[in-house]
This record gives structure tokens, C-alpha cells and sequence, in this order.
């Protein structure tokens, strides 16, 4: 499977500026190819004929990002390929989608917490301040934490969850990740 993973936006030290994905990723995803979708103007279009997911990853909203994700979102919903959004990603496709979210949010960040999914207690990890509060129009609320804040969702062809699975030992998601690889 080709998958493109959406890039944070770094400044290091220096005043430098990089396009940077969770390396996580590449242990989630051993057997597959990954390509790193910069924040930039480039061929959309390209991109989204040649791969077979889009991962939206965890970190900042800084213009430029938002820019190309909301593009690439965009070509692959025209498309009907499956998104992924993780935490950063969840809050942007739920806000796009028409779901609500909070912020900010109490004992959510660096954080390890319990979610319910399919009757079953998870623990996961969390690194965001936000919350979502209500999910978009039509989409299936899979999991919850112990607030009654939405984890995770799903609709069509898009997942959300707003835990980082990059960085679980395990690499843990909901069954139906399966499914939005399926749609069509």
C-alpha cells in the first residue's frame, strides 16, 4: 500500500524550517511505502491518484499545513480512498466535516487514559489539549473517553482517533480501520 502522511511544521534551534513525520509511522506500517506530503503547491492530484491512504497526522496547524491537507482531503474524498486523522487530524476533519470541538481540555496532554470501545476499557495515549464534543452529521461515534468526550469516529471512507497509534506499543485501532481501507 502507498500511503501519504501530512508533515508538522519544525523551526529548529536556529530558524530553520522542515516538514517532519512521526517515524512511528514507519513501524505501523512495516510493509508498506510511505511518502512524506510537504506543506507546499504541488501536484494534488498526482499525489492522490498514486497512493492508497491518507494519514493526517498529530502536531500544529500552521497555515501552510492546513492549506495542503484541506487540498488533499479534498482529492482524496473525491476519490473515495480512506483518510486516517490522528489527534491533530481528528480535530481538522471533525471541524471540516461539521462536528464540534472544545478547547481547551483538562488531563488530556502527556497523558495515558482509559477510552470504551465495543464495551471494552482501552488505554491510550494523549497529547492534545482539544476534545471532541460532537461528531460530524451521519458519522458513528466508536469510542469515548471517561469525560464522554469522542475519540473516535467514523464516516465512509474517513477515521478519526485522537490518540497517537504511531506511538502505542501495540499500534492499537478500532476493527473498522479495516473498513475505510475497503470502501469504495
Amino acid at each position: 500500500m502507498n500511503i501519504l502522511i501530512s508533515c508538522r511544521t519544525y523551526r529548529n534551534p536556529n530558524g530553520f524550517d522542515f516538514d517532519k513525520y512521526e517515524t512511528g509511522f514507519n513501524d505501523m506500517f512495516p510493509n508498506d511505502h510511505i511518502t512524506a506530503l510537504l506543506n507546499k503547491n504541488q501536484d494534488f492530484k498526482f499525489l492522490a491518484d498514486n497512493h492508497d491512504l491518507l494519514v493526517l497526522s498529530g502536531g500544529n496547524g500552521e497555515q501552510c499545513r492546513l492549506v495542503t491537507e484541506i487540498e488533499m482531503i479534498n482529492q482524496f474524498n473525491t476519490r473515495k480512498k480512506p483518510i486516517l486523522g490522528v489527534c491533530h487530524g481528528a480535530f481538522l476533519l471533525t471541524q471540516l466535516m461539521d462536528g464540534e470541538t472544545i478547547h481547551p481540555v483538562s488531563n488530556h496532554k502527556n497523558t495515558f487514559h482509559s477510552i470504551f470501545y465495543n464495551n471494552e476499557d482501552i488505554l491510550v495515549n494523549s497529547y492534545h489539549g482539544s476534545g471532541i464534543v460532537k461528531e460530524p452529521t451521519g458519522a458513528k461515534i466508536l469510542a469515548k473517553d471517561e469525560d464522554g468526550l469522542i475519540e473516535s469516529w467514523i464516516f465512509e471512507n474517513v477515521l478519526a482517533v485522537v490518540w497517537h497509534p504511531e506511538r502505542q506499543p501495540d499500534f492499537w485501532m478500532p476493527t473498522e480501520f479495516k473498513d475505510i481501507l475497503k470502501y469504495k
